[in-house]
């Protein structure tokens, strides 16, 4: 039977022990090559839904949307009842998550994107966000989203250090900044809430 497995050690080995909990049975449906973004992409994806499913988000901001996870995060983010603004950098890729179903696209290259994103925000009662941009990305974000909001950085596309986060936020409006990892995720969130998530294969397929 053909099986992926997460998260854990010893993925590059011939040979890899983990609890069964860890296994998922792949369907026959399931190329080889989409069964091995099965633990990164979609598992992540399936992390920040039920994250904010936990934390009683209706709406998220996402940074890096057209990314493969990015794209994958629009189709299932349908699912669980959660709206996505999704941030990018190329107009293409706006007309493209357009393409994929998304509603809320904005390109942070354009003039008015800063406009953009408050009005986003204050008509969804935005108050969680997602970046994988890093450098100033984050710290704008935190600026941006109202008092006690999180802003959970999960990538570094453009730097190794997160800067431009207002101290100010931090102490006064109680906003946190906080890294994002699957396997903690899954850890906090408990294995039952990811076997009860059972379409995976259908959120593997991106678009170039």
């Amino acid at each position: 039977r053909r099986v992926a497995a997460f998260p854990g050690s010893g993925t590059y080995a011939d040979y890899v022990a983990c609890s069964a909990w860890r296994l998922v049975c792949l369907p026959g449906s399931v190329a080889l090559a989409d069964a091995c973004e099965l633990f990164i992409n979609p598992l992540t994806v399936v992390a920040m839904l039920l994250t904010a499913r936990a934390k009683r988000a209706t709406a998220i901001i996402h940074t890096g949307a057209s990314s493969a996870l990015g794209q994958m995060l629009c189709k299932a983010a349908p699912g669980f009842g959660v709206e996505v603004v999704h941030v990018t950098h190329r107009q293409q890729h706006v007309e493209m998550l357009h393409r994929l179903g998304a509603t809320h696209v904005l390109n942070s290259s354009s003039d008015s994107y800063g406009a953009q994103l408050d009005e986003k925000i204050r008509a969804l009662r935005v108050k969680l966000a997602f970046d994988c941009v890093a450098g100033d990305s984050a710290g704008a974000l935190v600026a941006k989203l109202p008092p006690r909001s999180t802003v959970y950085a999960y990538g570094r596309l453009s730097s190794s250090y997160l800067s431009a986060i207002p101290v100010i936020d931090l102490i006064y409006r109680g906003k946190k900044v906080e890294g994002f990892m699957v396997t903690r995720a899954f850890a906090k969130l408990g294995p039952l809430e990811l076997l009860k998530y059972k379409p995976l294969s259908q959120h593997t397929g991106t678009t170039k």
